[in-house]
């Protein structure tokens, strides 16, 4: 679950320079778990917004982070290039939930084949939030962006949830829906939180 921030933050000086903290230590790929997991990616871990619980940051903080997923997707880029293997290279924007935007690349069969089974498309029509984001440190009209659902998931078997554990998450707004994972039948808890805006490089 993530958390609105409403508490004061201080030191914010030393709060900016842990964004570019953050980005020089994931800057470069981890080529072998492309290579191992069939994917890489880099999720915001910035404190205090990820301390305990995440927290949503303000805005104008946010679009420092898009400033360096935007960088990281750049570098990221430069090193699967080299590698001469499809890839399909990906940046995730949160809405509301912005602490869990990522950038992410997914080893793929073929060159312009997309990985879109993170989320589930979205049926809303609504339009990329532009202005909420933009700034003149970077440009995403660059990319293409495809709506998703931002949804919190439990699963009965996997997790092996109780009774109890399954009565709290109906009351918590989870929804109930039967699916199949791995051939096996399972019981998924869905509530949606929000929207993932997944860009990609024009």
């Amino acid at each position: 679950m993530v958390h609105t921030n409403k508490k004061k933050i201080r030191g914010w000086t030393r709060r900016i320079g842990h964004v570019d903290s953050w980005f020089y230590t994931y800057k470069t790929p981890d080529i072998k778990s492309f290579h191992s997991r069939g994917e890489d990616y880099v999720k915001v871990r910035i404190d205090p917004w990820n301390r305990l619980c995440e927290r949503v940051p303000p805005n104008w903080y946010f679009r420092l982070i898009i400033q360096r997923l935007i960088d990281i997707h750049d570098h990221w880029k430069k090193s699967y290039d080299v590698l001469k293997q499809p890839f399909d290279l990906q940046i995730w924007l949160n809405d509301p939930n912005t602490i869990r935007s990522q950038v992410v690349c997914a080893n793929v069969e073929t060159t312009g084949i997309k990985r879109d089974n993170y989320y589930r498309q979205s049926k809303d029509n609504i339009e990329f939030p532009t202005l909420k984001w933009k700034s003149k440190t970077y440009d995403l009209s660059r990319f293409e962006w495809t709506l998703f659902d931002d949804e919190d998931l439990r699963f009965k078997n996997i997790e092996g949830l109780s009774e109890e554990e399954i009565e709290e998450l109906e009351k918590l707004g989870f929804k109930t829906e039967e699916t199949v994972i791995n051939g096996q039948p399972e019981t998924m808890y869905a509530r949606k939180v929000g929207h993932v805006w997944i860009g990609r490089e024009k």
